[in-house]
């Protein structure tokens, strides 16, 4: 590394303020392919830290690694019931943003990217994602795989008869030669710092970096590799006829956002892929399939998501050649999925009889968003009154209690081919019901930031209409609900980018890093990497990028 490279970095740390007694550093270094190696250093002084960091750095070739440097700022002794204590009250798994020494001296010590990189806590066996809390504990094996993997040795001391040192840092990250200075924000911590200033260039590195993660899971054959436990580099196994589809679909608008050309003969290999090997034809209808357990499945969501990734190809492309199977599988919606009197059933056996009358509520809104975005192309009037059916029985059954972003995508589509209060006051209902829990909800949580995005380009439309002064309506929002839909949309934006996104300062950490890094994940969730996360960030980012961002860009 070059010696100005380094006294960058020295420089930044001598104005780090520290409040500990010893100086304690810590240089964790990835090769891209594998995890970290990690080393740390205790000194009297800044000047001792700052000798031994030089020596090291100046051997490192610096071409492609992931190099990062933290320094400790505060620490707190803890006896082990204490630790276990504090452990069991972090709200969620991986939301714990501290690290921990396992003695004094920082001898056996651990970053804490260390200890999620490496699951180095655990949840409780009674834990369930989403529904209760983690209550963390130490993870005993891993601890003492990982310690013989760091420093060669295992503890000689029970771990229940130590001390516990919790500890902050100050970061520092080398990105093309300058060292980005990491966040000390809560929940951003270790992380590289978001803003207002920086926030548009991020949105949308984070869109291009995702259509390039996405595309990477498209295996040659059109096939996605399903995602990824990246503490372990677990590949996620089965498939997922929903999920398969909407990726198109998320690639599909993130490549027409980026105007990407060439990447879109390789997503509609995956287009092609899905038709191969998903479908089956019956009576010239088209249903879209899936292998279980217990047999073929049919899917009224995977039914929708191809309609719905066929109709966006053709859309972005200018290429009708599968029109006509965009009309067969609405004709076996038709036929099938949907009743005389608009009632949906989500699941058919291969003999298309009912296997699941209700399967989730995504259904729903998938189907007749699909249907929506068909009828764009299509121009068939039964295909607009089988929208419409479809969405009168959701307003007659209130399935705005839902909050579902896919209701509120087909409100908005809705709306551009029939302008009927009850659909506004439905859409509004969807949206603003939900809001406060929106905007105070802690995880990345993307398919809110789709809701909300959909519901203010309603909202706009609907301040252009003669409705907006239609007293249901004003009774139940005003300008100042408007501009706080769009308040809370930046905030999820700012959520989802500090929560979600696998940025190389955290990848490095993780068993493949090149594989993973920039992708989007699920923290909570071990870390989890799979397709449809990465197609519910690139859609809500793009919309978001496209809402408040590109019409800046054109001027």
């Amino acid at each position: 590394m070059e010696k100005r490279t380094i006294e960058q970095l020295i420089k930044k740390i001598r104005r780090v303020p520290i409040e500990t007694e010893f100086i304690h550093l810590f240089l964790s270094i990835s090769n891209r392919k594998d995890r970290a190696k990690v080393q740390n250093i205790r000194t009297m002084t800044l000047t001792d830290a700052a000798n031994w960091l030089e020596e090291k750095l100046t051997r490192q070739k610096v071409e492609d690694w992931f190099i990062r440097v933290d320094v400790v700022t505060h620490d707190q002794e803890y006896s082990y019931q204490e630790i276990r204590k504090r452990l069991s009250l972090v709200p969620r798994n991986n939301y714990f943003r501290q690290g921990i020494a396992f003695d004094r001296k920082f001898k056996h010590a651990f970053l804490a990217e260390e200890l999620m990189g490496s699951a180095l806590l655990k949840p409780s066996l009674e834990h369930k994602v989403g529904f209760n809390a983690p209550n963390l504990d130490f993870n005993d094996k891993n601890i003492t795989n990982y310690m013989v993997r760091k420093y060669g040795e295992s503890l000689t001391k029970k771990i229940s008869q130590r001390k516990f040192y919790v500890f902050d840092t100050q970061g520092f990250y080398l990105e093309r030669g300058q060292w980005l200075e990491l966040s000390l924000f809560p929940q951003q911590e270790g992380l590289r710092e978001l803003d207002a200033r920086t926030l548009p260039n991020r949105v949308d590195q984070s869109i291009r970096h995702g259509e390039q993660f996405l595309n990477a899971q498209l295996k040659k054959d059109g096939q996605f590799i399903y995602g990824y436990y990246p503490t372990y580099d677990y590949e996620l196994s089965g498939y997922n006829s929903v999920r398969h589809f909407s990726s198109i679909y998320a690639l599909l608008e993130a490549q027409e956002y980026l105007g990407l050309e060439e990447e879109l003969k390789k997503t509609e290999k995956g287009l092609q892929w899905g038709l191969a090997n998903l479908t089956l034809l019956k009576d010239n209808a088209l249903y879209i399939k899936e292998e279980t357990k217990r047999g073929i499945s049919l899917k009224l969501g995977a039914q929708a998501l191809a309609i719905l990734a066929i109709a966006k190809f053709q859309t972005v492309t200018g290429n009708t050649k599968y029109e006509g199977v965009i009309n067969q599988l609405i004709l076996g919606m038709e036929r099938h999925f949907v009743s005389p009197e608009g009632d949906t059933t989500h699941i058919l056996n291969e003999e298309l009889g009912t296997k699941k009358k209700f399967n989730i509520i995504y259904y729903d809104g998938e189907a007749v968003f699909s249907i929506l975005r068909a009828y764009a192309i299509t121009k068939n009037d039964r295909h607009l009154a089988l929208a419409k059916k479809l969405f009168d029985r959701f307003v007659e059954k209130k399935y705005e209690k839902y909050h579902d972003h896919w209701l509120s995508y087909a409100t908005n589509e809705l709306l551009l081919y029939i302008e009927d209060k009850k659909y506004y006051e439905f859409g509004l209902k969807n949206a603003f019901e939900n809001l406060r829990f929106i905007e105070h909800r802690d995880t990345a949580y993307p398919t809110m930031l789709e809701l909300l995005m959909a519901a203010i380009k309603m909202t706009d439309r609907l301040q252009q209409t003669s409705l907006i002064k239609e007293k249901a309506l004003t009774d139940y929002v005003s300008k100042e609900d408007f501009w706080a839909l769009k308040q809370v949309a930046v905030k999820r934006v700012e959520n989802e980018l500090t929560k979600g996104v696998m940025y190389p300062e955290l990848a490095m950490f993780m068993k493949r890093p090149s594989k993973i890094v920039n992708g989007f994940y699920t923290r909570h969730d071990k870390f989890r990497m799979r397709i449809d996360d990465q197609e519910h960030f690139l859609s809500g980012l793009v919309n978001y990028y496209d809402y408040f961002y590109r019409e800046v860009d054109k001027e």
